[in-house]
Parts: structure tokens; C-alpha cells; sequence
């Protein structure tokens, strides 16, 4: 485990906020030079702890909605589990891939556009690997709240607003040719310069600041973020799934949840049978467990059950639809 001095993890609080704002900026709500900044985000990078940065796009706007199906391994040895992972992660039309411990052992979020791309995906994984999988679950995610890692500032309470998506009721983007080729530009790389996307997509640094502006005003890029391998820092996602007896008590035991510095996410989702799932990062199961006990506590009538699962080991974590990951584009140069 490697342990961050305050400055990092102040450096990575604000890069997962806006991983596309400058080193000054961020040197400055840090307390350091820009100089200071570009090196700790360079040993970061070096470390693997940022693994890249990522632009969100909102796939909603885009015509795509996603679905997480979960699974119990059967009849499994290692050969066998590393082939399922391998053909989910080389999919086009997963965006994330992982293994969990608890109620399930393995997962996969299936961004759905062309319902026959994903009935073609799925009817492979059957085909190859029925023997080895048992279907336990599914949900497709209506609504989110996504809060900003409070924990990493040493906050005792959520200090930021949640960024909110949602499903359906929305005006598809009307996306030209050029805005295709600066959201693919940006997949892998939120911080990459203007200059340098300009030159790729044979436009001018103007030209490329308006669209990005346009883009963000129409809601079609939510944010520009980092990915982090949270296990070199001791952190598990925990996921937490909650059963109501009274259902009008839910808000009120959502706005108790939402105090944790450590809430990551809340979703709503069809076709689940659960009333509230959310997501945490914990260095230690104990602190989900005293979570636990401070809402049952409060609410000591209202939850008839709960239950939780953690997400072993991250394959893969897309935030691009794969209409943008996987086109090749006219705009774009050929790069040597």
C-alpha cells in the first residue's frame, strides 16, 4: 500500500473534479508551485495510481443507456475465470469489467445502443461459457449521484455537490464530425493540451476551446476525471444494498448516507429489487459495518435487511460510448 502525503491527495481530490483545470490552478488550491504540481502528478502517473484521464460523456445524450449483469462462477478454475474476464474486457460494448466478493463473483456494465450488438455479445458469452457462469442478477440504471472522494481532504462529511445523470426525457446531442473527433482525442486523455487536439483534428485552438465549451453546456461531456487504481492506496469499493419496510422513509435514510465522506455513488435502477444501492470506498469492511449500525440505529424499524458486496479487482472502466471508442474518424490525422 503506498501512502499519500496530504498534498497528493489533495492533487488527486481535484484531479478526479476536474482533471482537465491547470497545474497553477491546481498548485494553488493545493498550497504549491505548478512546478511542485506537475511533478507530484508525474509520480502519480508513475506510481500507477492514476492510470489515465478520462473524459465522462454522458451516454444518455448519445442514444446509449447501460445495464450491470452479475454472476456466480460454477465448475471454475483460473484458466477458465481468465478467459471469461479476457472476452468481456475485449468487448466493444462493455465499459466496465470486475471481479466482486459476497453475493456475487463477477460482473460486467453493457452499454446498450444496437439491442442486437449486445444480444450478439451475450449469446457468445452462453454459448462459450454457460458451464462456468450462473446468472444471479441484472439491473439497468435510470438515475446516479456521483460525490467527489470528501475522504481524500480528510473531511469527516461530504463537502461537495453531487454531479446527477439521468435516463430518458433527454434530446439526443446533435454531434458533427469535428466534436466526434475532439470527444475521441479526449477518451484516454482529459488533460491533453488544445493545441495538441487542434493539430490532430486539423482545426484551430479557438475553434476546438468553442466546441469543448458547447459540448459541456449541452451535457454531453459530464466531466473531465481520473481513473485511479485504488488498491495501491488500501481503498475497496464496498456496495451496499438496502431493504426498505417503509418505503417513505427513504429519503430520509438517503440524506444520513449522504453525509459519509467516503459515498462515491447512489444509483436507482429497473427491474431490481432493492431500494437503495450505494457505493463506498473503505480502507477497512469495519467502517462500512459502524456505517451500518449508525442507519439502523436511526432507523431501527423502518430496513427490514442489507447486504453488501466488494469489488475484488477493475479490468476495465470506460467513460466513452463505443460508437466514439471504436470508429476510426476521417478528421483525424494519422499519428506516427
Amino acid at each position: 500500500m503506498i501512502n499519500l502525503d496530504i498534498k497528493d491527495r489533495k492533487i488527486l481530490f481535484y484531479l478526479l473534479q476536474n482533471s482537465r483545470q491547470t497545474l497553477k490552478s491546481i498548485g494553488k488550491k493545493t498550497g504549491i508551485s505548478k512546478e511542485l504540481t506537475s511533478f507530484r502528478i508525474k509520480r502519480l502517473m508513475s506510481q500507477k495510481i492514476i492510470t489515465k484521464f478520462p473524459t465522462n460523456v454522458n451516454f444518455a445524450k448519445m442514444g446509449y443507456t447501460y445495464t450491470d449483469i452479475f454472476f456466480q462462477f460454477k465448475n471454475i478454475n483460473p484458466k477458465i475465470k481468465k478467459e471469461i474476464i479476457t472476452f468481456a474486457t475485449n468487448s466493444p460494448i462493455t465499459s466496465y469489467v470486475s471481479l466482486l466478493e459476497g453475493k456475487y463473483d463477477f460482473q460486467f456494465e453493457a452499454l446498450l445502443g444496437d439491442p442486437h450488438e449486445f444480444e450478439a455479445f451475450y449469446d457468445e458469452l452462453k454459448r462459450k461459457y454457460q458451464k462456468y457462469l450462473t446468472f444471479v442478477d441484472w439491473v439497468t440504471w435510470i438515475r446516479g449521484e456521483h460525490y467527489n472522494y470528501s475522504f481524500l481532504i480528510n473531511s469527516k462529511k461530504n463537502i461537495t455537490k453531487p454531479w446527477i445523470w439521468h435516463w430518458g426525457n433527454l434530446i439526443l446531442a446533435d454531434i458533427d464530425e469535428l466534436e466526434y473527433a475532439i470527444l475521441k482525442e479526449l477518451s484516454d486523455d482529459a488533460r491533453m493540451q488544445t493545441k495538441e487536439i487542434a493539430n490532430n483534428v486539423n482545426s484551430t485552438v479557438t475553434i476546438v476551446n468553442n466546441r469543448l465549451q458547447k459540448l459541456i453546456k449541452n451535457g454531453v461531456i459530464l466531466s473531465f476525471t481520473a481513473n485511479v487504481d485504488w488498491s495501491k492506496l488500501g481503498y475497496d469499493w464496498y456496495h451496499l444494498q438496502i431493504f426498505l419496510n417503509d418505503y417513505n422513509k427513504k429519503s430520509q435514510i438517503l440524506n444520513l448516507i449522504r453525509k459519509s465522506p467516503h459515498l462515491i455513488r447512489t444509483f436507482k435502477g429497473l427491474y431490481y429489487d432493492i431500494d437503495i444501492h450505494c457505493t463506498f470506498l473503505f480502507q477497512q469492511q469495519n467502517q462500512l459495518r459502524d456505517l451500518i449500525e449508525q442507519i439502523t440505529k436511526k432507523f431501527p424499524n423502518e430496513i427490514s435487511n442489507h447486504q453488501f458486496y466488494r469489488t475484488f479487482k477493475v479490468f476495465k472502466h470506460e467513460y466513452m460510448v463505443p460508437k466514439l471508442l471504436n470508429t476510426k474518424n476521417p478528421l483525424l490525422k494519422t499519428k506516427k
